[in-house]
């Protein structure tokens, strides 16, 4: 498999994954209970998109830590 089909595919998932979030917050069993539902799938949104993307984040964080470490000597 090709590091474009992977990407593409990686890429497809998260837009899966995006749009069903996005469903969920639209149901108005969300919102109608003091929005504690809908406080509650933030929290679980949150963690769940910093999982899934976390192959584009953490190798970014770890070169931006790296070259604070050059700048700092």
């Amino acid at each position: 498999m090709s590091l474009e089909k992977l990407l593409e595919e990686y890429l497809n998932l998260l837009l899966k994954y995006f749009k069903y979030d996005l469903e969920i917050f639209e149901n108005p069993w969300m919102y109608i209970p003091l929005l504690i539902p809908a406080f509650l799938y933030l929290i679980f949104f949150i963690f769940k998109w910093s999982v899934l993307t976390a192959p584009i984040w953490i190798p970014i964080r770890m070169c931006l830590k790296g070259f604070e470490r050059i700048l700092k000597k």
